[in-house]
């Protein structure tokens, strides 16, 4: 049976795909932004934020721009919406109604008692369309005393175009203020009137952001404004020092001995110390920002059993020097040669630098391994945050090695594996063993049966590289340059045959290169495999090398072997 379509559907539809196959340009569009920040004489603060967004897509209509979310803290912050309406295409103005404005707990602080006083205002925008405009401004003023200065790391691209964005940052005529704008266009404008300086900066045709995976302030690949009214650096860390549980403490002394109990080594109470951290306390994704730049006490930590990340860097810095395991508190700022001083700390992540038994560890109560700051010297700047000098370590090793044996018994395929990986891509709590047998069910299909190779813990094939696009309009950054080499050699029982071809297949590309070999001796097959790749940057020119690269690293045909029965 034939449908009958009548020419009035016809044109609809060529008109529906014929729009959604020429549109190419935005979801939405910054028609103006424009950001301030003041430090009023009486050390109180005013953010303000105006921004006039143009909507062109469903997807932005109904999803990425519906709603504004606003975190504060009523007891300390004042928030006022001075403006919230949309013009729609034919110039009608629809004013946010009353019921639009929706005050919620924020996600972050949902499981922190102690914080559930902030407050996230959500302005639900109404009556959008394509082609309307949201308009929006509203000012958060903070208490003196609440911030403890002006501190700014601002991303500037946003996730549209911004025709034109405006920045600007005020503070009394004789106040300190060190800043810097990584962006090619930059240029800062310095006013002065009443008493009152200001530092502004107006950008234009600023590009979208990249919404590509694994992108990092520290590789300068984004453009950020960071800004500081502290009088330095080090006193930017000393306000976060002098919160720190640095004295002696008995109750520490007692927690601590009860968690090592047993242990002899430096090495196993470290371990200890930082799983029953790690693994006992709910980690609150709160950042020091939404805290106001406030630690709670170590004791308040313990008997809540849930704290930030400062606040379990805290706690845990206080457990293993209450045993005499060294340890300094260490911050890490997300670049290494932004303006002297312009740092102040809302970039800052906290970490710790720990000896125990002649080997550095490089803590974080968030996670069982090392610390990301150990892959990053060079890339960021670290202090310790008592003295504001700079941090140095080993640099850890990333070359991982295997050897792995195989033999196939009765229906099963039992690996004998053999693997040196460093201790920088592992638990430090749970310390896998050099030595580990792994045994896979082994299942003959028409005659044929499939062999894996086993995978090393923290190697490259359980990564998700070959999964992502071909190409790439940004860098990648990698947290480390993997180096990996592995044997594998499986014993060909009676009565099978091996059909994968045997050879070498090699790549060099700009990216790096990779080598497999297939050999077989009599009933033995040898199987080599090597990856290398030149550098944690993977520009834009070199990413298609790195995914055609990494593509073939873990291509099923060359992390497996087939064999056939020779009866079939």
């Amino acid at each position: 049976m034939r449908h009958k379509i009548n020419s009035l559907s016809l044109l609809l539809l060529f008109l529906c795909a014929f729009t959604s196959f020429v549109w190419a340009g935005p979801e939405a569009e910054y028609k103006k932004l424009s950001k301030s920040w003041t430090l009023n004489p009486d050390g109180s603060q005013v953010f303000h934020c105006n921004m006039e967004l143009t909507i062109y897509t469903h997807t932005a209509m109904r999803s990425a721009y519906g709603e504004t979310f606003i975190i504060y803290n009523p007891d300390y912050q004042t928030l006022k919406i001075n403006e919230s309406y949309t013009k729609q295409k034919d110039g009608t103005i629809i004013r946010t109604p009353d019921n639009a404005f929706v005050e919620v707990l924020p996600y972050s602080a949902s499981d922190a008692p102690a914080y559930n006083n902030l407050k996230e205002m959500v302005v639900v925008h109404t009556g959008l369309e394509l082609g309307a405009t949201i308009y929006l401004d509203y000012t958060l003023t903070s208490k003196a005393g609440y911030l403890p200065a002006i501190d700014i790391l601002e991303v500037i691209p946003q996730s549209s175009p911004v025709k034109e964005y405006n920045l600007a940052i005020t503070v009394p005529e004789g106040e300190d203020l060190s800043y810097g704008l990584i962006h090619p266009d930059a240029e800062a404008k310095v006013t002065i009137e009443n008493g009152m300086r200001t530092t502004s900066w107006t950008l234009k045709n600023v590009k979208a952001s990249s919404r590509a995976p694994m992108r990092h302030i520290y590789d300068g690949d984004i453009q950020i404004l960071t800004a500081s009214s502290y009088p330095s650096e080090a006193e930017a860390l000393k306000s976060l020092y002098e919160q720190l549980e640095m004295r002696e403490s008995m109750p520490l002394l007692s927690l601590a001995e009860t968690i090592t109990e047993g242990k002899d080594s430096d090495t196993d109470k470290l371990r200890a110390i930082l799983a029953f951290v790690n693994q006992n306390f709910a980690h609150s994704a709160l950042s020091l920002e939404e805290t106001g730049y406030r630690i709670r006490p170590v004791e308040e930590v313990i008997n809540s059993a849930y704290g930030t990340q400062a606040e379990l860097t805290d706690l845990l810095q206080g457990l293993l020097n209450a045993l005499r395991i060294p340890t300094e508190v260490c911050v890490r700022f997300p670049l290494n040669d932004a303006p002297e001083d312009s740092f102040g700390l809302k970039g800052a992540s906290l970490f710790l630098k720990s000896e125990a038994d002649g080997a550095t560890y490089l803590l974080n109560p968030f996670s069982d391994k090392m610390d990301n700051a150990g892959w990053l010297a060079g890339r960021c700047r670290m202090v310790d945050i008592k003295s504001g000098n700079p941090v140095t370590f080993p640099q850890p090793d990333s070359k991982i090695t295997g050897e792995v044996t195989m033999r196939i018994d009765a229906s099963k395929v039992i690996a004998e594996i053999h693997a040196e990986v460093p201790a920088g891509l592992v638990s430090y709590v749970d310390v896998p063993e050099k030595s580990s047998t792994e045994t896979e069910e082994l299942t003959l299909a028409n005659g044929y049966a499939l062999v894996h190779l086993p995978v090393v813990p923290a190697s490259q094939n359980t990564q998700s590289y070959a999964s992502m696009n071909t190409t790439r309009k940004s860098n990648l950054s990698l947290l480390y340059v993997p180096d990996e080499s592995y044997t594998y050699t499986l014993e060909i029982p009676e009565g099978m045959t091996l059909c994968t071809p045997t050879g070498k297949k090699q790549m060099a590309n700009k990216a790096g290169e990779m080598y497999i070999e297939v050999e077989l001796t009599g009933k033995k097959v040898i199987v080599k495999r090597s990856l290398q790749v030149k550098s944690t940057q993977i520009t834009e020119s070199v990413y298609p090398d790195f995914h055609k690269l990494m593509a073939e690293w873990v291509n099923p045909n060359n992390t497996s072997l087939i064999l056939k029965s020779i009866e079939n």
